[in-house]
């Protein structure tokens, strides 16, 4: 059962809750800043992440149905939709930026999941994905959205978007101060998050993938599949050899701040 939409809007209110949007939201925006002209999407609870995108072409929050679903942005002309985490209501190749946050710790099938975020997204597009790092304080206690669902490793993230046919080009991660909604503490979160990014960078509340769209699956991937299909019964012709990986270009030349090249 995934987290109640009152639940997170409920978290998001609180000063524990605004302290970690602002620090996901920092890390978001160093490879992201603005979105001039593009086609913005959020899908789990982005709601809080998506006022960073105004100057996008157009930005939409999508919620899965089991979790229900806010009007967004509030006093404006609604933005905001429930869908079945499977078959999102959007275009093939309609999308160029997607922020999943809150989605897929609680996906029923996260592979699915993956390939719908695939099928949306532009040749070009870019996705980053937010998970609870299952080494994280934040995923052992429940007081917070991010100890629902299944917390992911780093590793473990990277493997799905791969499996996916996303490329992951970034990944860092953010919360490593207590999730605890005490003054004092939250007072010194901006100096735990500078220690924390320094010092034990594998320790944070959650991991953050920056990941690009993949066009052709890896040669490993099809081989797999072609084996997987002579075993099947009933198969007799051979099946069509496997793609081979094009020659790509480098990847982007700076890594953004506090973003590493995986």
């Amino acid at each position: 059962m995934r987290k109640d939409v009152l639940d997170l809007h409920e978290f998001y209110g609180a000063a524990l809750g605004r302290a970690a949007r602002s620090f996901i939201a920092a890390r978001i925006a160093d490879v992201w800043e603005g979105a001039k002209g593009l086609r913005v999407a959020g899908f789990g609870y982005a709601a809080p992440y998506l006022p960073a995108f105004e100057n996008a072409e157009r930005a939409l929050a999508l919620a899965p149905d089991a979790q229900g679903v806010m009007a967004w942005p509030p006093g404006e002309k609604n933005r905001a939709m429930l869908v079945d985490e499977h078959r999102w209501p959007l275009p093939d190749a309609s999308i160029d930026r997607l922020l999943i946050i809150h989605g897929l710790e609680e996906a029923g099938d996260p592979s699915r999941l993956m390939r719908e975020a695939w099928r949306v997204l532009a040749g070009d597009g870019r996705v980053i994905v937010v998970v609870a790092h299952r080494r994280g304080l934040w995923s052992i206690i429940d007081t917070t959205p991010f100890a629902a669902g299944r917390p992911y490793l780093r590793g473990q993230l990277i493997n799905l978007l791969t499996a996916s046919m996303f490329r992951p080009q970034f990944a860092t991660g953010a919360l490593f101060f207590p999730p605890f909604d005490m003054r004092f503490l939250l007072r010194a979160a901006p100096a735990w998050e500078r220690a924390g990014a320094r010092l034990w960078p594998g320790l944070g509340g959650v991991v953050m993938v920056e990941a690009s769209k993949e066009l052709f699956a890896p040669a490993a991937s099809v081989q797999r599949a072609r084996r997987a299909a002579l075993r099947a019964p009933g198969v007799a012709a051979p099946v069509s050899r496997a793609l081979k990986r094009p020659r790509r270009a480098g990847y982007i030349a700076a890594t953004p701040r506090n973003w590493e090249r995986t």
